[in-house]
């Protein structure tokens, strides 16, 4: 006993001695210029902590001429805690990944910053991913879809106010869907909406991919269900829990089946699917969940006629 509180007690010194060593990150803030990167002086660069104790900026300065930054931190609190880089560029801020090590410098430390626009950007379909449940008791089946939206140009694209029709994406999905739902990705919930079969997206979307991942529900007679494609998509994924049942669309085929949790899924796989191409889920209808056993209907019948008989043969011999 007094041997395991010893080890527990060295093994708490040694994180207390971890978190309390200096860190540092440095970099460079860059924007796209005609043929390089281009330098950014006087941006607004900031540390931040993120954890499950408290969150907030750590520290902030401003590039320098040459569009550097440099923090030095020690970690504390929750050992669950994120930390990284913000810059803010024309008004939206653009990350480093979480730093990882002591010290991160170099690549590892810079933050490309880009123009904004509200007009039209070419955005394009790297992927996208469906996936269908079984349907449930209440002959519903959940669907997840997944996006890889890329933004091919060298400017950030904006949304203006809350006009879906000024969105920075957008797609649709079955009008009867409920239990809409944004995932995880890139993209948060609270810069998503629905309404009336039609997702949009307000977040900004910088060069480069994001990924936007949503569910919904549909009643199990809605299939089968049609799947316009309303971009060329590089990849094109649908899986099905169902054992039974087809997916068809062009360039659509059938590869070795994956398990996720525990769930078995059909795969079907295409490649440079091409704008308003279709693709067509059908699965079996589920079995009605308050359909009668017709034995257990001739055996009520037998029961009632035989319980009848006999009262009635009560009735005669009193008589």
């Amino acid at each position: 006993m007094g041997s395991s509180i010893c080890k527990l007690a060295v093994l708490l010194i040694l994180q207390a001695a971890a978190q309390s060593l200096p860190q540092k990150v440095s970099g460079r803030i860059v924007r796209p210029g005609e043929r390089r990167m281009d330098p950014v002086s006087g941006a607004w660069v900031v540390l931040h902590r993120v954890g499950p104790d408290r969150a907030g900026p750590l520290d902030s300065v401003r590039s320098d001429s040459r569009g550097r930054y440099s923090f030095d931190y020690t970690r504390s609190g929750s050992e669950e805690a994120v930390y990284f880089v913000s810059a803010s560029h024309d008004g939206i801020a653009y990350f480093t990944p979480p730093l990882t090590e002591a010290n991160v410098s170099g690549d590892d430390g810079e933050i490309a910053v880009f123009d904004t626009t509200s007009g039209h950007v070419p955005l394009s379909l790297r992927g996208h991913h469906v996936v269908v449940s079984a349907a449930d008791a209440n002959a519903r089946r959940s669907i997840v879809e997944v996006y890889d939206l890329s933004n091919d140009s060298s400017v950030t694209r904006v949304a203006v106010g809350d006009d879906p029709s000024r969105a920075t994406w957008q797609t649709h999905i079955a009008p009867q869907a409920t239990d809409f739902k944004v995932g995880q990705g890139d993209i948060s919930a609270g810069a998503v909406t629905y309404s009336n079969g039609l997702v949009s997206v307000f977040a900004p979307l910088a060069p480069g991919v994001k990924q936007l991942s949503f569910s919904y529900s549909l009643p199990a007679n809605s299939f089968p269900l049609k799947l316009p494609l309303e971009k060329d998509t590089g990849v094109y994924e649908i899986m099905v829990e169902e054992k039974t049942g087809s997916v068809t669309g062009p360039h659509l085929r059938e590869v070795d089946p994956v398990t996720v949790d525990e769930r078995n899924f059909r795969r079907f796989l295409a490649s440079d699917m091409p704008e308003n191409s279709v693709a067509v889920i059908d699965l079996p209808a589920p079995p009605p969940t308050n359909a009668i056993d017709p034995r257990y209907m001739v055996a009520v019948t037998l029961v009632i006629g035989g319980a009848m008989i006999f009262a009635l043969a009560r009735a005669l011999r009193r008589r």
